[in-house]
Formats: C-alpha cells, structure tokens, sequence
C-alpha cells in the first residue's frame, strides 16, 4: 500500500499540517515510512538507468552490481526500520480505539442498568 501511494504522489498534505517526522506520532510514521519508500522508489529507479554511479565502479559491470546492490540493501533497511514505526504507531491507535470503545459499552451498559432500575425500582429477582 505505501508503495502505491509513494507512486502516486505520497499522502493527504492535509493529513497532518504538523510535518513532525517522529516516531511517536502516528501521522509522522506514516508520512516517514511512505517518504522512505519514495525515496527507495527513486534511488531503484536512477540505478536501473545507470545514473548516480561512482565513476569507481561504473567501469566494471560486477563491482557496479554490487554497489547497487549494496546501495539497495541499505535503503531496503531505512524502509523497513520506518516500517516498524508505523506499525507500533498503528497498533498504539488500534489500542486507544479499543479502549474507547470497549468503556463506552461499559458506560452504557451502567446507564441503561440505572435507567431499567429507576423506573421499576431495584429488587431482589433483579439482582439475580
């Protein structure tokens, strides 16, 4: 997915106005994971092509494979610690939302209980 969206141009700038890069962030992690596939996107692409070689390796087909290679598996790496980020940034929303949700049932569950309990008063059949 952060793949496709790279290609297509990246995320809602309105998303988050903030621009924050950090981990903690949700929208940071998300907007850094999808900026470092981009950038892997670009540095893939320049290297399919023959550009951004060192002059050093550019004549040798075996020792430029292996920078590039080399190149690649670093950049591979940026993504996937950004990938990281941005599933301990989801899994912290996913909690949050959790707990909401699970306390708003408790909240109504108590309010409906104390709404019953008032009309027809509380007895002992209903306690159990």
């Amino acid at each position: 997915m952060a793949v496709q969206e790279a290609r297509q141009g990246g995320a809602d700038p309105a998303a988050h106005e903030g621009g924050c890069t950090c981990g903690d962030c949700p929208h940071g992690a998300r907007e850094g994971h999808r900026r470092a596939v981009a950038a892997f996107l670009v540095k893939r692409d320049e290297y399919a092509t023959g550009q951004g070689l060192p002059a050093a390796v550019a004549h040798s087909a075996s020792a430029s494979r292996q920078w590039v290679s080399e190149e690649l598996a670093q950049a591979a790496e940026a993504v996937a610690e950004r990938g990281r980020a941005e599933g301990a940034a989801w899994l912290a929303r996913l909690w949050q939302r959790t707990a909401v949700v699970v306390w708003a049932g408790v909240l109504a569950l108590l309010l409906v209980q104390a709404l019953t309990a008032i009309g027809a008063g509380w007895t002992s059949a209903r306690t159990a």
